[in-house]
């Protein structure tokens, strides 16, 4: 009976998440007329002020804003560490909004000596730093209460997905990076992978510090159990499978294609990403509801 009534509280999670998927209800909607333009700078950022409805007063967005489907469809300013002045300038926006990992400095300060105001936003890849970058956006754009309600939704959705996992087995967890160019990076200590790992109380099969590139020798003694692997460009499924052959998760088939901006993003929609991986690195839990039904 536990077991179904656990299954049945999950369900009714995930339901919940897709049903109030897009922003938060009864939110004040602004516009660039009520207000000056803003670029955001980072795609968690991006979401969070689509999520807080002030969508409209968007100018323009940096290249790692791919959600919602409406931000690909403003104008780009470039990869948000990679910057350039100029293109800023030519929008003529009356906010920038940026994450402290933007760059480079150089390009803010001319921004500022122009006469923008820029604020930069600084939190933890946690939940509590999820509801933090919330705060501050709302702040920003003067939308306290649509803030307040989002963060309540958040964290109430977050807890519910963590709530019944505390006690469960740790599996050893591979997270892959492909990027391009550069082959696969196995997340170690410090990142926003392990972070992600830490909410789910998973055990990294690696302990090194950063991303390191990953070769068949290294993943074969480090014998992960669960593998998540995202990718920034093309997926490159033939490095993957030569790169984990022989591993228990390739004899488990417990390989698992993740979406890298959902799931690393630390926005919004950080509940989402934590349902789409709780049945992935602890799939012994759907089969023993299976099993009790």
């Amino acid at each position: 009976m536990t077991f179904i009534l656990r299954s049945l509280f999950s369900s009714l999670i995930v339901l919940c998440l897709l049903v109030s998927k897009s922003t938060v209800a009864e939110i004040d909607e602004t516009s660039p007329s009520e207000h000056g333009g803003i670029i955001s700078i980072d795609g968690a950022l991006t979401e969070i002020v689509y999520a807080l409805g002030a969508q409209d007063r968007l100018l323009a967005v940096d290249t790692t804003s791919r959600y919602p489907q409406a931000a690909t469809e403003l104008p780009q300013v470039g990869y948000m560490r990679q910057l350039s002045a100029e293109g800023i300038l030519s929008l003529h926006p009356e906010l920038v909004i940026a994450s402290k990992e933007a760059g480079p400095e150089m390009v803010f300060e001319q921004l500022m000596a122009a006469g923008i105001k820029v604020v930069r936003i600084d939190a933890p890849s946690s939940l509590e730093g999820v509801l933090l970058k919330v705060k501050q956006v709302a702040e920003v754009l003067g939308l306290e209460n649509n803030g307040a309600i989002l963060t309540e939704k958040i964290q109430s959705e977050t807890e519910a997905i963590l709530s019944d996992i505390a006690g469960e087995k740790s599996p050893s967890t591979l997270f892959l990076l492909g990027a391009s160019g550069r082959g696969l990076m196995a997340a170690g200590q410090d990142t926003k992978a392990q972070a992600l790992m830490d909410m789910l109380n998973i055990q990294n099969a690696f302990a090194h510090q950063g991303y390191k590139p990953v070769s068949a020798e290294g993943t074969l003694l480090a014998a992960p159990e669960v593998v998540l692997v995202g990718h920034t460009g093309p997926a490159d499924t033939v490095s993957v499978k030569q790169t984990l052959a022989m591993t228990p998760a390739s004899n488990n088939n417990q390989i698992h294609a993740i979406d890298v901006g959902l799931a690393l993003g630390f926005g919004p929609r950080i509940a989402e990403a934590l349902a789409m991986l709780k049945p992935l690195v602890y799939p012994e839990q759907d089969m023993s509801q299976v099993a009790v039904e």
